[in-house]
């Protein structure tokens, strides 16, 4: 993800941030202490602070703890060892969507993840 000192020309907004969430097999947009969040059924996969310059995924404590280490000017350790925050400013829109696919696949159902993984597999092999 982030170069070391990240660059500061990437750059995306919430609104690219939330087209991605989207973007996922059965995600929602909803909210929770007034603020947005996507969601797979009623599980949380990653939330925007209130004015979209930052927001947060689910993540696997050792990926989160690597990328906190690696850049922590665009990185950040959200809550708990488990939500990733992200300076949206210092990302480009390929990190934030493998982000959140990561952290799409950690919540969403089994045969939802194969169903998408399928479909890739073959648009790619189609190309």
């Amino acid at each position: 993800m982030g170069s070391g000192g990240g660059d500061p020309r990437k750059g995306m907004d919430g609104a690219a941030f939330r087209r991605i969430a989207l973007s996922f097999p059965e995600a929602l947009e909803s909210s929770h202490m007034g603020h947005p969040d996507f969601r797979v059924r009623t599980r949380i996969f990653a939330t925007l602070i209130v004015d979209e310059t930052a927001g947060a995924v689910k993540c696997d404590p050792a990926n989160l703890d690597l990328l906190v280490r690696r850049d922590p000017r665009t990185f950040r350790n959200a809550w708990g060892g488990r939500w990733l925050g992200i300076d949206l400013g210092r990302v480009t829109e390929s990190e934030a969507r493998q982000l959140l696919e990561d952290a799409w696949r950690l919540i969403a159902p089994k045969s939802v993840i194969r169903t998408y993984m399928d479909a890739r597999s073959s648009d790619q092999a189609r190309r």
